[in-house]
């Protein structure tokens, strides 16, 4: 009986994340297999054709889109809890993502010829490549609208049915005419346009509408974006720089296959992050709270990091299974990659729960500066091991990468940010 109680009150204490971690959970796992899925039907050349001109998108989605989010999460609470509004944060992120966009599209522009040597996309899917950018970049701010309203189970929705969409047309796509790549690339576009029509209301719309332009609010924004673009760099290199040294010493297929392996990797990582981006606004508010902060570190950690290591030993022991299964032999080699990965993204997910503490102090650069390390130690791993031993080289990089990040993360809050808030 008392084991039975105990399990009741962890539910009832947790339930909120619960959902909110299900259905964000969900959304990222849909999210996750479209590349899963493709490689069903792609060849490992194709799979690491498209690997490489998802690569450039993310470039630019990194260091401008992504690396805003945060930043505008903070600020949007912040404004809300002064104004009971967030226009002005909201203005102040549409004027950057409006400017990362004409970036992106005259970089397509001018840099075709080059785009199509590097990834063997033809132009017509160069070109569509604006399209998935477009679509990154409206998906990123429909959701961090939401988040800074506090409305994190909807936002986690937003995302599970973009996914959905995304799959489905994708499934779709397979059944009428066959999945080509210049099929595939608008849906990246078309679903996050479909999903907002059906999740915010009336009364959230009047919180960040009229746009309202205020220069003190940009230049704050634009000030704690700073960082974090140079973050955003460091972590585009950190989860795409394999792909630039492997195209040096690999073959299309030997980065396909690695793709599908690292792959798996990114969706455990973007699974764990789910606890990051629910606790930021919470530590956000309570910063200064001794005794909530003490139970998020304390109570909250070890019981989630616990659950995550748990799942993590299942996924160790299922995956060659799981791929010998769908993919009947052609990505082998990607059981190895994942396994050796799978390191590191225990690692990131022991660190993360340090992340909105970083964010919440303001201290931006030190998440930035030890992923801009991070980023060094793995690139010249990376061309060490993959020019001896191949692409099991660009994996063993990444989780030594990971490791020291970790190490140095953990340091850093116990010297320095430890006696400030507990």
């Amino acid at each position: 009986m008392q084991i039975i109680s105990w399990v009741k009150n962890e539910w009832l204490q947790g339930k909120t994340l619960i959902s909110y971690g299900a259905l964000k959970v969900s959304g990222l796992g849909f999210s996750f297999l479209i590349p899963i899925f493709l490689a069903v039907f792609l060849t490992p050349e194709v799979l690491g054709i498209y690997s490489l001109g998802m690569m450039l998108v993310y470039f630019f989605n990194s260091i401008i889109v992504l690396s805003s989010s945060s930043p505008t999460v903070i600020c949007g609470i912040e404004e809300l809890a002064e104004s009971k509004k967030i226009s002005r944060t909201i203005t102040s992120r549409a004027i950057i993502l409006l400017t990362s966009s004409a970036i992106f599209i005259s970089a397509v522009l001018l840099l075709k010829n080059q785009i199509i040597n590097f990834t063997k996309l033809t132009e017509a899917q160069t070109y569509l490549l604006i399209l998935v950018f477009i679509g990154k970049t409206i998906e990123s701010f429909i959701g961090c609208i939401l988040i800074s309203l506090n409305r994190r189970i909807r936002e986690s929705i937003f995302q599970l049915i973009t996914s959905v969409i995304s799959l489905s047309y994708i499934i779709l796509i397979h059944f009428l005419w066959g999945i080509t790549l210049e099929r595939v690339f608008p849906i990246f576009l078309i679903a996050p346009l479909i999903s907002v029509i059906f999740l915010i209301s009336k009364t959230e719309y009047q919180k960040f509408l009229p746009l309202t332009y205020n220069k003190d609010s940009f230049k704050k924004l634009v000030h704690y974006t700073r960082w974090m673009a140079l973050g955003g760099t460091a972590v585009y290199f950190l989860n795409w720089g394999d792909n630039i040294i492997l195209r040096k010493f690999s073959t299309m297929e030997d980065i396909g296959v690695y793709n599908l392996g690292y792959q798996f990797f990114k969706g455990m990582i973007m699974i764990f992050s789910v606890i990051k981006i629910y606790f930021l606004p919470f530590v956000s508010q309570h910063i200064n709270n001794k005794s909530k902060i003490e139970n998020y570190l304390i109570a909250k950690r070890s019981k989630l990091f616990l659950t995550g290591v748990i799942f993590s030993g299942c996924l160790f022991l299922a995956m060659p299974k799981f791929v010998e299964l769908i993919y009947e032999g052609q990505y082998l080699d990607s059981v190895l990659v994942f396994r050796i990965l799978l390191a590191g993204a225990i690692c990131a997910f022991f660190s993360m729960f340090y992340d909105p503490i970083f964010s919440s102090l303001k201290k931006f650069h030190v998440i930035q500066t030890i992923t801009v390390f991070g980023v060094m130690v793995n690139l010249t791993l990376d061309f060490i091991f993959v020019s001896h031993i191949g692409f099991i080289g660009a994996a063993i990089a990444t989780s030594i990468s990971y490791f020291l990040m970790t190490a140095i993360k953990v340091y850093y809050f116990r010297k320095y940010c430890k006696p400030l808030i507990i």
